[in-house]
């Protein structure tokens, strides 16, 4: 699984998460929410989606993914593309 899905399917569980600015550490709430698999995945990708969340405005701004579109934006943006398949 690549990060994009990673995070899509994070959004579809109505996860949001979090890291701060100095500490890499990833949170996300609701807690428990997640199925294992997609807490193995987070963990396997820990670092790519802190360096997203870091590098993005409204994230930085309001410390959480706001919603989908917002899920979609970051992945494009990180990973290129125009959304066409």
């Amino acid at each position: 699984m690549n990060v994009g899905e990673l995070l899509c399917q994070i959004d579809q569980h109505g996860v949001s998460l979090r890291c701060e600015q100095t500490e890499d550490r990833l949170h996300y709430t609701p807690a428990g929410a997640l199925p294992q698999d997609l807490v193995t995945q987070l963990k396997k990708h820990k670092h790519e989606v802190i360096q997203i969340l870091r590098e993005d405005e409204e994230y930085r701004r309001t410390g959480i993914i706001q919603c989908e579109r917002h899920v979609f934006n970051l992945a494009r943006d990180y990973f290129g593309g125009d959304g066409e398949a």
